[in-house]
């Protein structure tokens, strides 16, 4: 296998680690940190858990999408650890 081609496939592979598993680590912060900021902004516990779960897969389908037209792997991974740490803080300073 030439370089070039392994240097490839394991750009493939990044892209797809984080289009999967980083997409949805976000998507599940996001989901938490909605269902919390609806709750406290006076909307019944169960009916914002729901409303942010089905939005959920919105958000998901968008971030798999977007990992696939993103043209650099840094930006890529820098977006996702970005929104993980802006929701984490959020989600941190609701609960």
């Amino acid at each position: 296998m030439s370089a070039a081609k392994a240097s490839s496939t394991l750009r493939t592979a990044l892209r797809i680690t984080g289009a999967v598993f980083g997409g949805y680590a976000v998507t599940a912060l996001a989901v938490a940190t909605a269902a919390a900021l609806l709750a406290r902004l006076g909307m019944a516990r169960s009916e914002a858990v729901a409303l942010a779960a089905m939005t959920g897969f919105i958000v998901y389908l968008a971030l798999l999408l977007w990992a696939f037209s993103v043209p650099g792997l840094a930006r890529l991974w820098g977006v996702l650890a970005l929104a993980m740490a802006a929701m984490g803080a959020v989600l941190y300073l609701l609960a």
